[in-house]
């Protein structure tokens, strides 16, 4: 053999070696950034993407995330099962089921939550405060990130917060009008767990609820009506069970958000991790500007749609005064609230964090719930 021929088999048996090497790695997943990486995730809610702030988790948080993923450039990739409207879990176990690992990611009902997440609720225990569901959910996430205390109720859920989720401002949808605070006493009235506070002092009864059980509630007499949303009520049509609204702005609603659960989330590498939490405020932000955008439509809406019925819709305005006198004949819950929960964390803080964080954006809130603390 010519020192030719020995030097031509050395270098065929060198490429021989690093071709096996390579595609072993590359099986390995460590020889090349575009080796596929499947990542499976469920996301899931129990209400309907009719509803802005689960159709964005569609629409917006999914193909975003997406985007951003490949965008990386290292391979990874995402397959989604999407299960809204109550496929997996119902409301009222919205928090441990993403807790429990049911859905990887899901929209946590905390208005629900009041004994596993006491102090998220300080939203709920300061209506009148703004009508402007922008600023709140700026302020909401805000306080998530910054508040010890708060992101410590997401932790021992076994959950990583994403993103806060709110609704427009509530108003009055009743079988009945309603034109006065008096004209609450006595009338049994539909509302999610503890928004039923906002009726202590009325005389008026809260029946538990949520926007899936309103219609059936009032068809059936259940309730004579509920404290809700226009955004809620048009897709629902309960406007058709409950004809008159009266507009009384008690406020846009803070209601939890988009959650992951922990064990999941910590499955991800950390560039996907930042993607996830991102995208989580994007979809709060958009949220915010959709639900104000809807909002005005939806009561319009609700009128057009309702003029044609039996007892046709009629919108109308409190009476003059009377949302003043319901904000401040109201029982200090405020201030109830924090003094129950001060063995949990610094709940009067928090009121008074919050309150402040809004009225720096140019909020006005109708009573001084944090002055009376």
């Amino acid at each position: 053999m010519t020192t030719g021929d020995k030097t031509m088999m050395k270098m065929k048996k060198r490429a021989f070696v690093t071709t096996a090497l390579v595609a072993a790695l590359t099986a390995a997943g460590l020889g090349s950034a575009q080796a596929q990486q499947t990542f499976k995730l469920t996301i899931a809610s129990s209400h309907p993407t009719t509803l802005p702030w689960v159709g964005l988790m569609s629409t917006l948080f999914v193909p975003e995330v997406n985007k951003r993923v490949e965008a990386l450039g290292k391979g990874y990739k995402i397959e989604w099962k999407e299960a809204y409207g109550g496929q997996l879990y119902k409301m009222n176990a919205t928090l441990t089921s993403v807790g429990s690992g049911i859905a990887d990611i899901g929209w946590v009902f905390a208005n629900l939550e009041a004994a596993k997440m006491p102090l998220t609720q300080f939203a709920t225990v300061t209506p009148f405060a703004t009508g402007d569901v922008r600023t709140l959910l700026q302020v909401a996430n805000e306080m998530n990130e910054k508040v010890p205390a708060l992101k410590a109720e997401w932790d021992r859920n076994n959950l990583v917060f994403l993103g806060a989720s709110g609704v427009d401002t509530y108003h009055l949808f009743t079988k009945t009008p309603i034109s006065t605070y008096a004209d609450l006493n006595g009338k049994k009235l539909s509302a999610p767990g503890a928004l039923g506070l906002w009726l202590k002092g009325s005389g008026a009864v809260p029946v538990d609820g949520s926007l899936t059980s309103y219609y059936t509630d009032i068809q059936t007499g259940v309730s004579e009506g509920t404290i809700s949303i226009a955004t809620g009520i048009l897709p629902s049509k309960v406007y058709e069970v409950a004809p008159y609204v009266t507009t009384v702005d008690i406020g846009a609603l803070y209601n939890g958000g988009m959650a992951m659960n922990k064990d999941s989330f910590g499955a991800l590498p950390p560039e996907v991790q930042k993607i996830v939490k991102d995208v989580g405020l994007e979809y709060s932000r958009v949220l915010g500007d959709t639900l104000m955008q809807r909002y005005e439509a939806a009561l319009k809406a609700i009128g057009e749609q309702g003029a044609k019925q039996a007892v046709p819709v009629k919108i109308a305005p409190m009476a003059p005064g009377e949302r003043e006198k319901w904000a401040k004949t109201m029982p200090n819950i405020a201030a109830d609230w924090a003094k129950a929960n001060a063995s949990r964390g610094p709940s009067a803080q928090i009121v008074k964090t919050y309150l402040e964080e809004l009225r720096k954006r140019g909020a006005k809130p109708l009573r001084d719930w944090d002055k009376e603390l």
